[in-house]
């Protein structure tokens, strides 16, 4: 899954207190910015294959320390608990446990779409729905879970000026066209380096745009 993750950080804006929502849009991906360092660096391991899914080249075949649900849950703990202890403000439990719970929403998705690949334990069976077998029921319901929290987004924020009128529809139509760019077909598939270099770079666009966005909208 991919702009499907960026629905929760959307509705978390909606929480209070009220995160910035490039911080969640860190959050939504920090489980996958891990995963792609850890591929550069050669601890997970990922095999590129064309048409291993309808919607996906990706053969997850080793990610324990990221994608498990131990090791997702630590990772949700963790950043949490750290956002909590650096949050300025009041509610600082809130704030870590609304941080954390989108962390650990990337997991609850991911196991919609993924083939099973997602380890439940240690020597443990792998889970996953495959969603990703069917491109059209996958996309349909990333853009649909997208759309439900850039709804929630918009109802809860208003715009401080003129640009907040559009710049967060200018950022839905971007995440969508990457999407679409993600599934256009390609002669020769990038190495799993590449495509974790790809990913961190995508990952950090989004966040960039997200605090641009946000900084154009205020509470409503």
């Amino acid at each position: 899954m991919f702009i499907g993750h960026y629905s929760t950080a959307f509705a978390a804006r909606k929480l209070k207190p009220a995160i910035p929502l490039w911080h969640v849009f860190i959050a939504a991906q920090l489980v996958d910015f891990g995963w792609a360092i850890l591929v550069m660096l050669g601890v997970e391991k990922v095999r590129v294959i064309p048409h291993f899914m309808e919607a996906s080249m990706l053969d997850l075949y080793y990610m324990p320390y990221t994608h498990s649900l131990p090791g997702s849950l630590i990772w949700a703990i963790g950043a949490g608990a750290l956002y909590g202890v650096f949050w300025k403000g009041e509610r600082k439990f809130s704030a870590g446990l609304i941080f954390g719970a989108v962390v650990f929403s990337h997991w609850l998705l991911d196991l919609i779409v993924h083939a099973p690949d997602l380890l439940l334990y240690p020597g443990g069976p792998m889970v996953g729905f495959a969603l990703w077998n069917s491109l059209v029921w996958s996309q349909l319901v990333e853009g649909g879970l997208l759309l439900a929290g850039f709804a929630l987004y918009m109802f809860c924020t208003k715009p401080k000026t003129k640009a907040g009128v559009w710049a967060p529809f200018a950022l839905l139509a971007f995440m969508v066209a990457l999407q679409a760019y993600n599934h256009i077909p390609v002669e020769v598939p990038p190495t799993p380096f590449v495509f974790s270099v790809m990913g961190l770079f995508a990952y950090s666009l989004l966040a960039f745009l997200a605090w641009l966005t946000d900084t154009t909208r205020e509470a409503a």
